[in-house]
């Protein structure tokens, strides 16, 4: 039985319109306590939309690592580049969700938001993207969840029974500019994320 079967099974009875946020910090929980911790300094939540469609948001759960951290700072200009940009982290996929079965859930919440779900196959044969205001916004809702969630990570003093102490869980694209500092100081603590700040309004 696979992690997502279990928490079908878990949150059986429960509306779906409901889910996504308590199944996904579930998911999260559950990916996090498997891991050999030890060497952990940062939590990856990298979100980017599958297809580049705006409907399908994506969030991978990862980490790095102080190994992974000192084997690629002989490769950049600045040792910062190589602590806090994803491109030289080790990129583990622990956890997808947006994909597979657990689409249906980000589907569901879409729609409850008062958004229109569009795959890619359906803006393909349109040879167009639809009206935007019948999705622009899904992108910052996807993030605002996972912003709550990290917040509830860290709140509930989860993340410091895991690692012994409070480390940054990052919320995050593949560029990094005001916006991203922004939410991970509100997700995390100013404190807590000080030098991934610095990195990304450098």
């Amino acid at each position: 039985m696979g992690l997502f079967d279990i928490f079908k099974k878990k949150r059986n009875g429960i509306e779906e319109k409901d889910n996504m946020k308590e199944i996904l910090m579930d998911m999260i929980k559950e990916t996090i306590k498997k891991w050999d911790k030890d060497d952990i300094y940062v939590v990856s939540l990298y979100v980017y939309n599958e297809y580049d469609n705006p409907c399908e948001p994506v969030m991978i759960l990862g980490y790095n690592t102080m190994e992974r951290f000192k084997s690629q700072v002989k490769r950049v200009s600045h040792e910062s580049k190589a602590k806090w940009n994803y491109a030289y982290w080790l990129q583990n996929n622990e956890l997808e969700f947006g994909l597979g079965e657990t689409q249906k859930f980000v589907k569901n919440w879409i729609k409850e938001n008062g958004y229109t779900y569009y795959n890619y196959d359906e803006m393909f044969k349109a040879k167009k993207m639809p009206p935007e205001e019948t999705y622009c916004g899904i992108t910052i809702g996807f993030v605002r969840v996972l912003v709550e969630i990290i917040k509830e990570l860290h709140s509930s003093g989860f993340i410091k029974e895991q690692f012994g102490k409070e480390i940054p869980v990052l919320v995050h694209e593949l560029e990094y500019y005001d916006k991203i500092a922004e939410q991970n100081i509100e997700a995390n603590s100013k404190e807590l994320v000080e030098d991934f700040v610095k990195f990304c309004i450098r």
